[in-house]
């Protein structure tokens, strides 16, 4: 069911797929899909809990695996951001992007915090010894996740409506080096008080 709904998704979008589509597509019945997810919201709160936790882990992973200083730590956060966007478009945008500040994700929002909690926690406390020790600078964890997430998103949303010239991985590194110096900014400015 999930893949089928997954597939009918990312070829239509959530708003165009009905229950009578799923279940055609996936061969199971209606009461199926009842009894494993209650209803086709029920569907698309996993897909997109699924969908959302996989691109968060990829920058979890990035920014935990990196050796080095721990701004430049979000920068490779970024950098994994827009890859994964890269190498999944037609899904980030299906069953991501499409959901950013909808109606279904205000609706939903209990959904978003509980695996944007699953997958920062550990970055909190990966974090907290770089707090500690001054070489990150205090902000809070929303924060960071804007300002490592929010300018891919961005710029994955330009590249979608062709007002980006280049692939938007193309712009990796630069976008990178951007994190990394802004929050490498703030830890001097915070070094000074």
């Amino acid at each position: 069911m999930l893949q089928a709904a997954r597939e009918l998704i990312i070829e239509h979008g959530h708003e165009q797929v009905t229950l009578k589509d799923i279940c055609e597509r996936s061969g199971v019945s209606n009461g199926s899909v009842f009894h494993h997810f209650g209803s086709k919201e029920g569907i698309i709160r996993e897909l997109f809990a699924e969908e959302r936790g996989a691109y968060l882990h990829a920058v979890q992973q990035a920014i935990m695996a990196y050796e080095g200083d721990p701004c430049e730590a979000f920068g490779a956060g970024t950098k994994a951001a827009m890859h994964y966007q890269a190498k999944h478009p037609v899904r980030y945008e299906r069953l991501i992007a499409e959901f950013s500040d909808s109606e279904w994700l205000r609706q939903n929002v209990d959904v978003w915090l509980s695996v944007a909690s699953e997958e920062e926690q550990p970055v909190i406390e990966w974090a907290a010894k770089h707090f500690a020790s001054g070489e990150l600078p205090i902000m809070p964890p929303a924060f960071y996740q804007a300002a490592s997430m929010g300018p891919t998103e961005l710029l994955s949303r330009a590249h979608r409506q062709g007002r980006l010239a280049v692939e938007i991985e193309a712009l990796g590194d630069e976008l990178a080096e951007f994190v990394s110096s802004g929050l490498k900014g703030l830890r001097e400015k915070q070094r000074k008080k």
